[in-house]
């Protein structure tokens, strides 16, 4: 009788033995052990997030120009000494009148409230990342300016032009009678460019003056405002604070 072979089921219980093996192998990889295209990349811990919020609404601002604050963070309290050196002090801003010196108030963060008459919101929702604030008084008058710094040139001018526009419509949001908005004019100045314009009102049967002035050097912006009381507004051509100012802010701004 002839022997039976068996050697190709020897083969087969290999075969199955080396299947197992790489199966089992392939089971105890370890996570470091995966393709990284494979892994799901875990999320960045630090969230971004965007200081110039989008405004569901445009507010409508007073004639005291106290609208309600945007919802944008205010900025850090600037630590900058240039733009603290920008600001003027209470003998360098021109007064209204020879009997009425301004006197210096409060220094602070840029505000998160509308600056003047005719702006719908603040600087930090426009683009400004660091600013600072002085407020003036003289008697029932009352001035203000602020200093910021935008990222580059590049974005202090959109803002400037922002700006301008909300003077073109600031007529028809101010709830007052015989309302009256002059056009930005230029200023000579020795540094950037500069502009201011008058606006006035009847309120509580008592006129009243408002004038905004506005400086852009670089990636830097000042805005000067002057509120006051009375009948008229006259002054030399030239000599007007507001104008005066304009050109004084501009000397500092650097």
């Amino acid at each position: 009788m002839a022997t039976t072979r068996r050697r190709p089921a020897l083969r087969t219980v290999a075969a199955v033995t080396l299947l197992l093996s790489v199966v089992l192998t392939g089971c105890s990889l370890s996570k470091d052990d995966e393709p990284a295209a494979s892994r799901t990349s875990e999320p960045d811990p630090t969230p971004t997030s965007s200081t110039e919020p989008t405004p569901s609404a445009s507010p409508t601002p007073s004639a005291s120009a106290s609208a309600a604050p945007s919802s944008s963070a205010a900025p850090t309290p600037s630590t900058s000494p240039s733009l603290q050196g920008a600001l003027l002090s209470a003998a360098e801003l021109p007064k209204l009148n020879s009997t009425s010196p301004w006197t210096q108030g409060e220094t602070a963060p840029v505000r998160t409230l509308p600056f003047g008459l005719c702006q719908k919101f603040d600087l930090p929702s426009i683009g400004a990342e660091d600013g600072v604030d002085r407020l003036f008084r003289s008697r029932g008058d009352a001035a203000e300016q602020q200093v910021v710094e935008f990222g580059d040139a590049q974005t202090a001018v959109r803002a400037s032009k922002v700006i301008e526009a909300w003077r073109r419509d600031c007529a028809g949001r101010v709830r007052a009678q015989d309302v009256k908005v002059r056009p930005f004019t230029d200023v000579a100045v020795t540094n950037g460019r500069g502009s201011w314009y008058l606006a006035n009102y009847t309120r509580r049967g008592e006129g009243h003056f408002h004038s905004l002035g506005m400086v852009v050097s670089g990636p830097r912006m000042t805005l000067i405002r002057m509120d006051h009381d009375g009948q008229d507004h006259n002054y030399a051509p030239g000599r007007d604070p507001m104008e005066l100012a304009v050109k004084a802010a501009a000397a500092k701004l650097g």
